[in-house]
């Protein structure tokens, strides 16, 4: 038994480091060394020569929105705004049954470019964005949602890789900021960017940010079950069948207010969470011969995450039983310090390196917390698919400076 408690404890102990710390690296490192021996013709970004306006191609900005009245009017002026040929560019706010000021409000815009699908019944962001794209006949899909602003090139850095046939999927970069317009990005959201570009790199498409992307409109996929994680579904799918391109184009700028509180911040991440279960039989066909670099990444990124929660109980458990061996008593005191210090980093101010240690602890614990409470939502509403969007300041963030592209 003693024997078996530990396998199980170092076993279980391994994969979560994998998960967090070794996968980006190896992913990291690996993109690293394929750019070295690729040369630079392959590397080259394939619209390095900005295209002309009329070789850009007709786009569609498609929102599914849900009573969205206070952040509709701003959205829309931001998109418009947004340097773009306006006879190229539409934007099409799909309302999931708002009850709200949501579809007069777009309507009052009165331009040609700027329509309103008001679907009556409430179905969901996924059932909703399908629904609305057989509406859109551009040749390009940008979606995004409501409570986000685009920096002002975003929609011409998203289609200019559009130029070249072969590319399918193009993916912003999000940016997050507190209500005084300051960075306030976690170091797992820094270290997320850093896997997704890497992935991007090696031709890997693991999701991208439902609140900057691009797609192909005739690459398209509807799924043929239920989905809440649209931002991961909808482009898997059509990287998988269509075998097209993907480019992570760190200039396509999107800013997010920080929807701030514990309370909130939990239940997003629960939410995805019982999306990341419920999208494994929308997604089946990713484990197939043929997708097997895919499928590693898949299982490195995203499944074996979904696992910590368990393994994590797990190795408390295993290290309980172990007690009696030496050394376990002093592993028991390192995970309760590291639980200690996840509970005081809910209530410590960020300032100091000891504080910012003890809020990485706190993401850490929220976030594994939040994918098991996930998992037992999606046991017992496995097809659930209508979601609240998360509650953020309706006030316009002070932008921040757009990064310059390589």
């Amino acid at each position: 038994m003693v024997t078996v408690l530990s396998i199980v404890l170092w076993t279980s102990l391994a994969v979560v480091f994998y998960s967090y710390v070794g996968y980006p690296l190896l992913i990291f490192a690996s993109s690293r060394i394929a750019c070295r021996w690729a040369s630079n013709a392959v590397r080259a970004v394939s619209c390095a020569a900005e295209p002309t306006e009329a070789e850009l191609p007709t786009v569609t900005v498609l929102i599914a929105a849900y009573n969205a009245e206070q952040q509709i009017r701003q959205r829309i002026q931001n998109l418009l705004a947004c340097d773009y040929p306006s006879e190229r560019l539409q934007i099409l706010i799909a309302s999931d049954g708002s009850t709200d000021g949501t579809v007069q409000l777009v309507r009052e815009f009165d331009r040609a470019n700027v329509s309103v699908i008001p679907f009556s019944q409430r179905s969901g962001k996924a059932r909703t964005l399908v629904a609305a794209v057989e509406f859109v006949t551009s040749q390009v899909i940008v979606f995004t949602d409501a409570a986000t602003e685009f920096e002002s090139m975003a929609i011409r850095r998203l289609a200019e890789h559009f130029v070249d046939p072969a590319i399918g999927i193009v993916a912003g970069k999000v940016a997050i900021l507190d209500e005084q317009g300051r960075e306030s990005e976690s170091l797992y959201w820094k270290s997320e960017m850093m896997v997704r570009r890497s992935e991007a790199e090696l031709g890997l498409l693991m999701g991208v940010s439902g609140a900057v992307y691009a797609m192909r409109r005739s690459i398209f996929v509807a799924p043929r079950r239920p989905t809440i994680n649209d931002d991961m579904v909808l482009p898997m799918l059509a990287h998988l069948k269509h075998r097209c391109k993907f480019v992570f184009e760190e200039s396509a700028l999107a800013y997010a207010v920080s929807s701030g509180g514990l309370k909130t911040e939990f239940r997003r991440r629960c939410r995805i969470g019982a999306g990341g279960f419920q999208s494994l039989a929308v997604l089946s066909c990713l484990f197939r011969v043929q997708h097997f670099r895919q499928a590693a990444a898949f299982t490195s990124h995203k499944l074996l995450r979904w696992v910590c929660p368990f393994l994590l109980i797990l190795i408390l458990a295993c290290n309980l039983g172990l007690l009696v061996m030496p050394g376990y008593q002093r592993l028991l005191c390192i995970q309760g310090t590291a639980y200690l210090l996840a509970v005081i980093g809910l209530f410590a101010p960020n300032r100091g390196l000891l504080t910012r240690v003890a809020r990485t602890a706190s993401a850490f614990l929220i976030m594994n917390l939040a994918i098991l409470a996930g998992f037992f939502q999606w046991l017992i509403h496995a097809d659930q698919v209508l979601w609240n969007p998360t509650p953020r300041p309706a006030t316009r963030p002070v932008l921040g400076t757009l990064p310059t592209r390589e």
